[in-house]
């Protein structure tokens, strides 16, 4: 009896041991974006040329207390070249340095935002109002459950795993017991999936907080976007996932 006694008691010390060093560590996901572009003028003939969705590399820095997230390391895309009716149209997207700071412990984000040549600083709290599924399935062999959302007018889909004790989760999304391993906005049109989960020490720098750009709040920076998007005749247009949408016609 005793024997089974001391087995008991250093199992459960593995097994909290193995629970502690799983709570910091890095994930890279993989977002996928249903794109809406719509083009006037010359460049509407090429509309139906143009890709239908954006994939790119993500990466989340977190512990039980921070997290960041941003871009993956990845090489700039090639543009993309057509020839059509005797011109040459290069598109190009470009993937704007966004990054997302949650300060966990203090329910407080701040997210930088890169919006024609400008970066701005939004600063808000975190307000997730998370209801649980019941529904479980396994990703990336980490046991998760299901939670969804409903934010402005959006339904919000995420797979969480409480395997890994922090509250974080890619981009703005968090506040469940467990680290938020998928993402799925408005049925598929933003997707974010991890593709791997590394629990190695973090570098030295890899939660430091945006602090480059143009304080402002999630209003004014939104009034600015509508602004600018008027003055340029792009009134509920499309959407581009985030990315800076370059296209340039050559006769």
């Amino acid at each position: 009896m005793k024997i089974w006694y001391i087995l008991g008691i250093l199992l459960a010390s593995a097994l909290l041991s193995s629970a502690q060093e799983n709570n910091a560590g890095k994930v890279i996901y993989e977002q996928v974006v249903k794109l809406e572009i719509k083009l006037e003028g010359d460049a509407a003939q090429f509309a139906d040329m143009l890709p239908k969705e954006r994939k790119t590399n993500k990466v989340l820095y977190f512990n039980p207390e921070e997290s960041l997230y941003e871009n993956g390391k990845t090489d700039a895309p090639d543009p993309m070249q057509m020839q059509h009716g005797g011109s040459n149209v290069v598109f190009r997207m470009e993937e704007p340095d966004n990054k997302v700071y949650t300060a966990i412990t203090k329910a407080k984000q701040i997210e930088q935002r890169e919006f024609m040549s400008r970066v701005f600083l939004i600063e808000r709290k975190t307000e997730n109002q998370w209801k649980l599924t019941g529904k479980q399935k396994m990703i990336l062999d980490f046991p998760c459950q299901e939670a969804v959302m409903e934010k402005d007018s959006s339904r919000i889909v995420a797979w969480f795993t409480p395997v890994i004790q922090s509250q974080a989760g890619p981009g703005s999304y968090n506040g469940l017991p467990g680290l938020i391993l998928a993402i799925d906005a408005d049925n598929g049109k933003n997707t974010i999936t991890a593709q791997s989960v590394d629990f190695s020490a973090l570098p030295k720098d890899a939660l430091k907080k945006p602090d480059k750009g143009k304080k402002v709040t999630q209003e004014e920076f939104d009034a600015i976007v509508a602004e600018k998007m008027k003055e340029m005749g792009v009134e509920n247009g499309g959407k581009t996932g985030g990315a800076h949408m370059m296209i340039q016609i050559k006769r």
